[in-house]
């Protein structure tokens, strides 16, 4: 088993979503209107909130 296997099974985000952390886009939505943080592609932000953006 090579190192890049083992982080990738101890990578807490690529197990949930698929992806590594950098690879989400932030860019297609905007900020959130509560938080002013950004929403990423599955329509969270940082406050919790999911606005229901497609």
């Amino acid at each position: 088993m090579s190192a890049r296997e083992v982080v990738d099974e101890l990578d807490d985000h690529l197990v949930l979503f698929g992806k590594n952390a950098a690879d989400v886009d932030y860019d297609s939505i905007g900020p959130c209107p509560f938080c002013n943080s950004r929403i990423d592609e599955f329509g969270f932000c940082a406050c919790g909130g999911n606005l229901g953006v497609d």
